[in-house]
């Protein structure tokens, strides 16, 4: 008999997720927004506004044979899903990928795919506009987002806080170095060590008072808008209450080696929400998925859970970090590389014709 499996969390670990399995069981995949976001390519898109149009993909032809059931899970009962409308979904395994938030316009706050491309157009309006941008914050996102609005928009001052040290610190000091001489090459001034007095917010760009900024050590910076980047948060709120979950320092779900979370043996987590000892990102989560798809089918095939090898993440972090279309710098397994594998591998064209392909999706 054909296992029933559903996911809850339509993102890059849900939808790689389900697609995998969409041939070996009967997936029924949960979310509640009506379009995926490549929230990858949603930093060049500040720069470069047409990539909107390529995108923001629907979900309705992202499966084969099994289902997207467009709303919101409330809680967890076994293996079934209840829906905030009262629909009760059965299953024999349950995956939760719920995901991370992050400040708009990188990724969607609410359901609405109208609304999220309302505000993200309206802060590359505020972009094209301003003359001096501040960019809070020198992880991922932020660093990738000084290099693309310096490649595409040079006669812009763009300025990149950080209160960190360094860049990447939690990388091989190589990274660190290679991108923040490319970025002073494209004409981004770094702040190390510093932090915005008086923040005024956190989830949003911001005119700030008077168009100026204060640093931590006093020193004025003129800013006619600053874009907070400051990490993401795992969304974890369906765990909550469930017995014998426990989290970590960083709001991740703890999980054994067979990421699950309980003693329920069909019932896991995976991507952002799963405390794995990788990064959260698309790098990390894919192994993940990756891991999972081959248990779940072992698994399906008639292989007890306990004869499956555990998970293991990467044994050191790594990253792709593109800074325009032909700079950057990565984290690979052999070490350290610049701009030419960057490019190549993810700067030139951000992976979105894979995704539209992924998605059965023509913009």
């Amino acid at each position: 008999m054909i296992k029933k499996i559903t996911i809850i969390g339509g993102g890059y670990a849900g939808t790689m997720l389900a697609r995998a399995l969409d041939t070996y069981a009967d997936i029924t995949l949960i979310e509640p927004r009506e379009k995926w976001v490549h929230n990858v390519a949603m930093i060049r898109a500040m720069a470069r506004p047409e990539l909107l149009d390529e995108i923001v993909i629907p979900y309705k032809d992202l499966l084969k044979n099994g289902r997207v059931v467009r709303g919101r899970a409330a809680s967890i009962d076994g293996n079934s899903a209840v829906l905030e409308d009262g629909t009760r979904i059965d299953s024999d395994m349950m995956v939760i990928a719920t995901g991370s938030t992050y400040a708009a316009p990188f990724k969607m706050q609410g359901e609405d795919s109208t609304h999220f491309l309302t505000k993200a157009k309206q802060v590359i309006t505020q972009i094209a506009k301003a003359k001096n941008i501040v960019i809070v914050g020198a992880g991922a996102v932020g660093s990738e987002l000084a290099g693309e609005l310096a490649f595409a928009r040079p006669e812009k001052r763009i300025t990149l806080v950080s209160a960190d040290d360094g860049l990447f610190s939690s990388y091989p000091a190589k990274l660190g170095r290679m991108m923040q001489r490319q970025l002073a090459d494209l004409g981004v001034k770094v702040r190390l060590g510093e932090r915005i007095k008086k923040l005024k917010n956190t989830d949003e760009p911001f005119v700030p008072f008077k168009n100026k900024i204060t640093l931590s050590d006093g020193f004025p910076i003129d800013a006619d808008l600053v874009i907070p980047v400051i990490g993401a948060k795992p969304v974890t709120d369906l765990l909550q209450n469930l017995d014998g979950v426990l989290f970590d320092d960083n709001g991740r779900t703890h999980v054994d080696g067979w990421l699950r979370p309980t003693e329920n043996p069909d019932f896991f987590v995976v991507g952002d929400i799963a405390s794995t000892g990788d990064t959260m990102t698309i790098v990390g989560l894919t192994r993940q998925v990756n891991w999972l798809t081959k248990s779940i089918k072992a698994n399906l095939r008639g292989k007890a859970r306990g004869d499956i090898k555990p998970y293991k993440p990467w044994p050191k972090p790594l990253i792709l970090l593109p800074l325009g279309p032909d700079k950057g710098a990565s984290a690979l397994p052999f070490g350290v590389t610049g701009p030419l594998l960057t490019s190549a591998i993810k700067g030139k064209k951000l992976f979105i014709s894979r995704y539209q392909r992924e998605f059965g999706w023509k913009p």
